[in-house]
């Protein structure tokens, strides 16, 4: 899919480019994504319409796509949950291994579909919830980035991890929004899941950011 795309899922878009240690990365993401986040309207109506969350590249997705780029993944099976634009997934893709990625939003599948063709990549990007996934097999690497900040979401991957999860297997998560919450922690030992985790750092917007990544396997 060539650069030069200029509209997808009725967004306008603009391209941009991730280098990672000399692997480049191109995206397409929202032009102006600012235009599309009322947040009068967020703080002043519970019931307001979500903004597009997934179109932003979040701290949690670079964190996610350096720990592919270190990780042994060539002819690895990845699943990357809700994956948005698709960063880390399509690193895990462009290093050699068989990708999955999922999004409950269809726009963001659109995205991380032409995202991946813009990358060369051949991985299957299915439009599902991650509370009801339609995914079956077991995956060498679960990756999930800025998706835990939900009590419900948080216990939701939980249990996609604890049954999709090869027995060699890691999940890694990444969460840049509550990164004091022990919500995905609790969540995952409640399924008999070993958790350990680190600090990394990001830049976003200008600032920067501490992204806590959890590594989760199987006892």
């Amino acid at each position: 899919m060539p650069s030069y795309v200029s509209n997808i899922a009725g967004y306008p878009v603009r391209p941009v480019t991730f280098d990672f240690d000399g692997l480049q990365v191109r995206l397409l993401v929202i032009k102006r994504l600012e235009d599309y986040v009322d947040t009068e309207a967020l703080l002043r109506d519970p019931d307001a319409p979500e903004p597009p969350y997934w179109a932003h590249v979040w701290p949690g997705s670079r964190t996610l796509a350096q720990r592919m780029l270190q990780a042994a993944c060539a002819r690895q099976r990845v699943v990357e949950i809700g994956c948005g634009l698709g960063l880390a997934g399509i690193v895990a893709a462009l290093r050699g291994a068989a990708v999955t990625l999922f999004d409950v939003a269809p726009a963001g599948v659109q995205f991380a579909r032409a995202n991946a063709a813009l990358n060369g990549c051949g991985v299957r990007v299915v439009q599902t919830d991650i509370r009801c996934p339609g995914i079956r097999g077991l995956f060498d690497h679960c990756l999930a980035a800025d998706v835990t900040y939900d009590p419900a979401l948080q216990r939701a991957v939980a249990s996609f991890v604890a049954a999709h999860l090869a027995p060699a297997g890691r999940a890694w998560c990444a969460e840049s929004v509550r990164t004091l919450d022990q919500g995905f922690r609790c969540a995952c030992e409640a399924h008999g899941l070993r958790v350990s985790e680190c600090e990394a750092r990001e830049f976003d917007e200008g600032r920067e950011v501490p992204v806590r990544l959890t590594e989760v396997c199987r006892r």
